[in-house]
């Protein structure tokens, strides 16, 4: 028989699980607490135990997603077809995560934080954490010869930055020609980078 505590993980996990599903298919519009608590087929009371507001259920969801998303860029990073190249495995890795559920249930928070400030004040502390963890699950992808060098951070944040307008425009692709053709354009890109210190001088 569970414990008390793994019946209230159980719960939590439930719940957050069910706020990642109604963001992917409604999007922040079809959001609340009450859509949640009937999604995840629960009283009202059990709802608000865990998450007595909505905020406290939004920061809740970032680091669920932040998990999920972790979780996903390492399992695309270790599976057998994955590229022996740590530059093409990381991105086609972060690209793949980046279009699953949980990064466009994340994507759905941003786009609506722009006209909800309330939702946007959440999101910034949240983020923040987010932000750092994503740098750290990159940081490991694509390995220590590559954070070593020095022009490393600029190239981590350009790929964090193109990769998210890649998979914002993901959903209106009819195939992945463009996509992996971006892909390789950044790769010889991030290459031609690392080089540039080691070229004659």
């Amino acid at each position: 028989m569970p414990t008390r505590e793994q019946q209230r993980d159980a719960t939590r996990a439930r719940i957050l699980d069910a706020a990642t599903r109604l963001l992917v298919e409604r999007g922040y519009a079809g959001w609340s607490t009450l859509a949640v608590q009937h999604a995840a087929g629960l009283s009202r009371g059990a709802l608000l135990h865990h998450f007595p507001t909505i905020a406290s259920l939004t920061a809740a969801l970032v680091e669920h997603l932040v998990e999920l998303n972790e979780h996903a860029a390492r399992q695309a990073a270790e599976s057998p077809g994955a590229s022996a190249d740590p530059i093409e495995r990381t991105l086609s890795a972060l690209l793949d995560t980046m279009t699953r559920p949980a990064a466009r249930a994340e994507q759905e928070l941003w786009a609506a934080a722009r006209t909800d400030p309330a939702l946007a004040s959440v999101l910034r502390e949240s983020e923040r954490r987010a932000g750092r963890d994503l740098r750290r699950v990159i940081d490991t992808l694509f390995g220590p010869e590559l954070t070593a060098h020095p022009r490393y951070p600029a190239i981590r944040d350009l790929t964090i930055a193109m990769l998210r307008g890649v998979a914002a425009a993901h959903p209106l692709r009819t195939s992945d020609r463009a996509e992996t053709r971006t892909l390789d354009y950044w790769a010889d890109t991030i290459r031609t980078l690392i080089d540039a210190d080691t070229g004659p001088g």
